[in-house]
């Protein structure tokens, strides 16, 4: 097993680069072209998960659609429509041009359908667990529950599935840590096959930790770590031959500890985080008249957000973009938000 532990994803990022660079890999093949994996499963540990945005600018991460995926994921969502918004080659990944088959909010709020015979013969659905709200409710009742976990994989949907998307993230664990202070909540994701590039270090280390914060906030415990086992740890070499080329070699200061810059809080307000999710998705795609939030990230952070994009994206306004991501009060997405238009430039 291989273990790479950081302060959070710029660190691990530059120290899994640096180790695929020195590290003996195998090559093989995939659907989706070669491959250089990591002979060992490998485990990335983030000792601060809230600070979750990637800077580097040759990775280019897209922070608009990494964002948004996040709170798509809490609110329980497999529509593809949000996404292709910011993302529109996630189409490629849909079975019916609609939805996505293995969207994990979806599965933790509404998979694993009950089935009950009715006096027929025939049988009839209800809807599935949210596995979420229990998993919160547990740890609740008992912070030290140890039966605490997400399913993702199911394996009546997906073991030999054709689906074009089949969950690479298989199963989530919470783990509450006593302190005097009260509990601290760890989380450990565990993951079949992780690209490292656009996966673990792009979109995982973000939409995790941000269900991670929300478990963390709906329980009243504090953050803790955040692990992911990556069972199959790899890079395409489409993508990681010409990278790099560009990473630079050794450590980059990170932006996060040389600019100060202080995540704001995910929930303020647990009673009512979910179901403004819900209101977001429905001003985001409706174009319905903004709801009124209590949860502060939305109005401060997922609205400009929004209003820069679309200027970026629908206007081609890319100056008017970058002056309006400038209104995004999160200052670590602000600064990602806005460099990331001005790469456009």
């Amino acid at each position: 097993m291989k273990v790479i532990r950081g302060r959070n994803v710029n660190e691990i990022f530059q120290i899994a680069t640096m180790c695929l660079r020195e590290t003996p890999t195998i090559e093989m093949d995939s659907r989706n072209g070669p491959v250089l994996m990591f002979r060992d499963p490998l485990t990335s540990v983030y000792e601060r998960p809230n600070e979750r945005v990637l800077f580097d600018a040759n990775r280019n991460c897209n922070p608009f659609f990494h964002f948004i995926e996040g709170l798509w994921m809490i609110a329980g969502r497999s529509d593809l429509r949000p996404l292709t918004m910011f993302a529109k080659q996630l189409a490629e990944y849909s079975d019916d041009g609609a939805t996505l088959n293995g969207a994990y909010g979806y599965r933790w709020r509404h998979w694993f359908e009950t089935f009950i015979p009715h006096r027929d013969g025939e049988a009839y659905e209800i809807d599935g667990v949210d596995q979420l709200e229990q998993a919160i409710q547990m740890l609740k009742t008992n912070p030290q529950d140890r039966r605490v976990v997400l399913g993702m994989w199911d394996p009546a949907q997906d073991l030999g599935s054709s689906s074009k998307d089949v969950p690479c993230n298989t199963q989530v664990f919470f783990k509450s840590i006593p302190t005097e202070e009260g509990y601290l909540l760890d989380m450990t994701v565990t993951n079949r096959s992780n690209d490292l590039i656009w996966g673990a270090y792009g979109a995982n280390a973000v939409h995790f930790s941000m269900v991670h914060e929300y478990v963390a906030a709906m329980t009243g415990m504090k953050l803790g770590c955040y692990y992911q086992v990556s069972n199959n740890a790899h890079v395409y070499r489409n993508v990681w031959d010409p990278l790099l080329e560009k990473l630079p070699k050794g450590y980059s200061p990170d932006p996060y500890e040389i600019e100060d810059l202080e995540p704001l809080p995910l929930v303020d307000e647990p009673s009512t985080f979910y179901h403004e999710a819900l209101d977001f998705f429905d001003w985001l795609l409706f174009e319905q008249e903004l709801p009124v939030f209590t949860n502060k990230i939305f109005i401060n952070t997922a609205v400009p957000m929004v209003n820069a994009w679309k200027l970026y994206k629908e206007n081609k306004d890319k100056l008017a973009a970058v002056e309006v991501a400038f209104d995004i009060k999160s200052p670590d997405w602000r600064k990602a938000c806005v460099e990331w238009i001005q790469r456009k430039m």
